[in-house]
């Protein structure tokens, strides 16, 4: 099945919550029967689940709608939470998930309160939906069979809002408390963006931070919250990622370029010796003339599109440059395989590139040659030549 190679990416431009990675997930692949039948496994009545089309900013997106019956509301600590799950028909891996980001909220929840972890009360957490939040995402995402999950920054509010304790400021302390070591970008908006429930279901799946991959996107699913004050929408997108990709023999490589004038020829040479060492395919600088007429480098990085960040810090750890450039480029490259041959030199390994099927090129390998001409006097050329015409003749036999 093709979405089992795929990935998602979490764009939180206008928040993050439950219910809207729910209608997100939703509204890109249609599984919502089976989200009713696996809810079905868990021992708890009292609520109801509606998903349904909306239309904001004549934008279609999902909404992920719990409605609960007043008198089945109720608190729960961390145990009796952990037991409910425990004990459903849930897979193993449905209930690890769901234990996972139920416990980033309760460890949050106890620093804050300065409590036992297994004394935490969930009120809000606690009530029908945000358990049908979290159990229904995990129920969602471990259909997909994701390979890797990738997210923007979580963006935050400001101000205050009720809650079960009365007011508290946004972000939530238990949000800011889950959020400690990610990604974090405010916003004048006054309104709660990102919920403690939001951050502790990305934070459990994700930790890949930043934006979107170089990737084919598939499908895009839009999840809208309750407030309507702004678009409050999170996207997610179902991809492939550039280096999974292969058309018409065609490789998709990265890119990277910076420009410097004020590094010394040395400390050049040791980026570029560096930069090899942190799996780039190439690495090349050229001499340029640059503003104010000053001698500077222009330094080019080729590497395979994962690399990106990698490279990226050895190159800001190790040079003047405030910044650089980076792009995809599709690459054609010849099928090639190595032989060793046994010439009238010695054992040399020569590497053999073909175009459709056709031997057109034989190289020998220079630092095997080049050591034989030191010590034996005998001119490279001569070397090389002889490697050449004794491959031909062993992959002609």
């Amino acid at each position: 099945m093709q979405e089992q190679m795929s990935s998602i990416y979490i764009d939180q431009h206008y928040g993050v919550s439950g219910d809207m990675l729910n209608a997100a997930l939703l509204n890109m692949v249609d599984k919502f029967d089976l989200l009713m039948e696996r809810l079905g496994l868990l021992n708890i009545d009292g609520y109801r689940v509606e998903y349904k089309l909306e239309k904001r900013n004549q934008i279609i997106g999902g909404r992920f709608i719990v409605h609960t019956d007043k008198n089945y509301l109720t608190s729960r600590n961390f145990t009796e939470i952990k037991n409910l799950i425990f004990n459903s028909s849930l897979t193993e891996e449905e209930k690890q998930l769901s234990l996972k980001i139920f416990t980033r909220i309760a460890e949050a929840e106890s620093i804050v309160h300065g409590i036992n972890i297994e004394n935490v009360h969930f009120h809000e957490v606690g009530a029908i939906d945000s358990i049908i939040d979290i159990v229904g995402f995990s129920i969602l995402v471990t259909s997909l069979k994701i390979k890797k999950i990738y997210a923007s920054p979580f963006y935050v509010g400001n101000g205050k809002t009720m809650s079960q304790h009365g007011e508290i400021p946004v972000p939530a302390p238990a949000t800011v408390e889950i959020l400690k070591g990610y990604p974090v970008i405010g916003t004048e908006e006054n309104n709660e963006l990102t919920t403690p429930t939001g951050a502790a279901i990305v934070t459990s799946i994700s930790k890949n931070f930043g934006p979107l991959p170089g990737a084919i996107i598939k499908k895009v699913g839009i999840g809208f919250g309750s407030r309507k004050s702004n678009f409050n929408a999170l996207r997610v997108y179902l991809i492939d990622e550039y280096k999974e990709i292969t058309s018409y023999n065609d490789e998709t490589l990265l890119v990277i370029e910076t420009t410097i004038d004020d590094s010394t020829s040395e400390e050049v040479a040791f980026l570029h010796e560096l930069l090899f060492k942190h799996h780039a395919l190439d690495v090349f600088v050229t001499p340029v003339i640059m503003k104010k007429n000053r001698s500077g480098f222009n330094i080019t990085v080729i590497s395979n599109p994962d690399k990106l960040n990698e490279l990226i810090e050895v190159i800001f750890k190790n040079s003047s440059t405030f910044g650089v450039r980076y792009y995809y480029s599709l690459r054609k490259s010849l099928k090639r395989k190595i032989i060793n041959i046994n010439g009238k030199y010695g054992d040399i390994p020569v590497k053999i590139g073909y175009y459709n099927n056709n031997k057109i090129k034989y190289s020998p390998e220079y630092e095997v040659c080049s050591k034989i001409s030191r010590e034996k006097g005998i001119p490279l050329r001569d070397i090389y030549e002889d490697a050449v015409i004794t491959a031909k003749k062993t992959l002609d036999k």
